[in-house]
């Protein structure tokens, strides 16, 4: 009997089995979905729910003895493949400990980009009170966001204030050294602010 512990979101097995030999697949947390990837399908066929057993025959003949790839999907969680040739063999178990998806950091940044659009279509109108404003809200989710350093500066920089708009840029600067737009306004600002370098 084997016994496999997984934890990568993709684990690619190449394991023998015999065709009256059978697979179990448990999933931490338990209730994954478990579906059969099919040749020539789009969609995987649902087989049920962890903790899974099933002969490697059957899941064999619905892959046309092609090979057997199963999904191990739950909501929340990074979905997990298993490759199996149906081959020969003996009796396979699979443990897998799924890994859950950090919905924040998808959330932030759907918020971070709306932000960005909505200032910079801000300065485009001249509201440039607003689109510093929308940079303050993209500084409270994360500060390390070179655009909106970037957004302030230029709004500062519309409505005429040269020393905000340059201390703005230097922070967009020192985030991205590499942004070629923010370092060349910087160079554009100290040659009217006279900053020697």
């Amino acid at each position: 009997m084997s016994r496999l512990r997984l934890s990568a979101p993709i684990v690619i097995l190449c394991l023998l089995a015999t065709s009256c030999g059978t697979v179990a697949v448990r999933s931490n947390p338990p209730d994954a979905e478990i579906l059969l990837s099919m040749p020539g399908r789009a969609d995987p066929k649902p087989l049920g729910k962890t903790p899974y057993e099933a002969k490697l025959s059957d899941l064999g003949n619905a892959t046309n003895n092609g090979p057997i790839i199963i999904q191990i999907r739950k909501q929340g969680y990074i979905t997990q493949s298993l490759y199996v040739p149906n081959a020969s063999g003996s009796r396979l178990e699979f443990d897998t400990n799924l890994k859950p998806v950090n919905p924040g950091s998808y959330d932030d940044m759907n918020k971070i980009i709306k932000l960005i659009l909505q200032a910079e279509r801000q300065i485009m109108l001249k509201q440039v009170d607003d689109a510093i404003k929308s940079a303050g809200a993209i500084k409270a989710i994360n500060d390390n966001i070179s655009a909106a350093w970037e957004i302030e500066g230029a709004a500062y920089f519309v409505k005429g204030d040269l020393q905000k708009a340059r201390a703005s840029w230097t922070r967009s600067v020192e985030i991205d050294p590499e942004n070629p737009d923010t370092t060349k306004m910087l160079k554009t600002i100290d040659d009217k602010l006279g900053v020697k370098k």
